[in-house]
């Protein structure tokens, strides 16, 4: 549809993360559905040093590492759409800027949510930063993530190569941030359960509707 190359991949969440950008040559986007319950820290892994590891063995909940920056994302099978979108530096889509990237990404889901009817908007402003947004993803806000009252249910994350650029994207269809609160132990951030807990929220639409009106938004090459 709309000429885009699009993709279903099922896939262990560490695997799907070690995609290698050379294998894009045209617009491409990668629907992944996980195999797992898997905790994903940015490439700096700053968060590595507080996870409580038994509970994430107890809970059964992998763990793993992206290639972009930011906090953790709990992917969870059920409760995120996970949508890789790969922009080639060829294509008439192609974006120097990476804030203008990002906003741009964002603001096909965003016109997709209002297809949902979804009351959200676009965040446009400078990477914002809060007290715990080095542990978590979702506490702190993007250019072209998007929120529900201040609260966020579509994060994106950046990576870019001499060829182009992935854009990885998780919508929140259920928001469950009781792992996220349990993989921590012994930070500094004062009332991290509660920052976690009000850093997201659900997006209010079935996976399959919102990945549907995903492609129905994509431009046309």
């Amino acid at each position: 549809m709309n000429n885009w190359n699009i993709e279903i991949k099922r896939s262990e969440t560490a695997l799907a993360h070690e995609a290698n950008l050379d294998e894009w040559l045209t617009p491409t986007i990668w629907v992944i559905e996980p195999r797992d319950t898997c905790l994903v820290l940015g490439k700096s892994e700053r968060e590595k040093p507080f996870l409580n590891l038994n509970y994430l063995k107890e809970k059964g909940i992998n763990l793993t590492t992206r290639q972009s920056g930011g906090g953790a994302v709990l992917v969870a099978p059920n409760d995120i759409l996970w949508v890789d979108v790969f922009v080639p530096q060829s294509s008439n889509f192609w974006e120097n800027d990476i804030t203008k990237a990002s906003i741009w990404v964002g603001g096909i889901w965003h016109d997709a949510l209002k297809r949902l009817d979804v009351a959200s908007y676009l965040y446009e402003g400078k990477f914002e930063r809060s007290r715990a947004s080095d542990l978590v993803c979702f506490a702190g806000k993007g250019p072209g993530e998007i929120l529900i009252d201040e609260k966020k249910i579509l994060g994106i994350s950046q990576r870019r190569s001499r060829l182009g650029a992935r854009f990885q994207c998780a919508l929140i269809i259920n928001w469950k941030p009781e792992h996220l609160i349990g993989a921590y132990k012994d930070t500094s951030v004062k009332d991290l359960t509660e920052v976690i807990d009000n850093a997201g929220t659900s997006s209010g639409c079935k996976k399959n509707s919102a990945l549907n009106a995903f492609v129905e938004s994509l431009p046309v090459i």
